[in-house]
């Protein structure tokens, strides 16, 4: 089949537009965007933790996204310890969350390497099937400070 013929078919067979659904964010408190943060956090396979022991390395967060519970990180050490442990806890001042990725993206800075993790590693093939752990760590904690 050529070409144009593929192209045309694929026009033909597309139902209608989806439009996206925008969320704003009304933050009125500090302990607002928390709650949020620690929400999103455990939506993405992280968890709040209250002691860093257990944990084979120690991280320290520049600030954390609320939206989708993310934490910079930014060149504190080399970069492969991100995919070589297990288990990482990154530390967090819990006043320095910001509501939205938008927000987020005003602070970023990159000097070498730069990386948002909201989670342990997930990766799934074709068939679907879900594996933890495969790129980076399985398990990562947050403790809020």
């Amino acid at each position: 089949m050529s070409r144009s013929k593929i192209l045309k078919s694929i026009k033909q067979n597309i139902n209608s537009r989806v439009d996206r659904e925008f969320t704003t964010y009304n933050i009125e408190s500090i302990d607002n965007l928390v709650d949020r943060f620690i929400d999103s956090l455990k939506r993405a396979g992280g968890e709040i933790v209250d002691t860093i022991d257990g944990f084979e390395i120690v991280l320290n967060a520049k600030f954390a996204v609320a939206q989708n519970g993310a934490c910079f990180l930014n060149n504190e050490i080399d970069r492969k310890v991100y995919s070589y442990y297990e288990s990482i806890v990154i530390l967090l001042d819990k006043t320095k969350i910001v509501a939205t990725m938008k927000e987020a993206m005003g602070l970023v800075e990159i000097d070498d390497f730069a990386i948002f993790m909201s989670g342990p590693s997930k990766t799934a093939d074709i068939e679907q099937s879900l594996v933890i752990g495969a790129h980076g760590a399985k398990r990562l904690g947050v403790k809020l400070i």
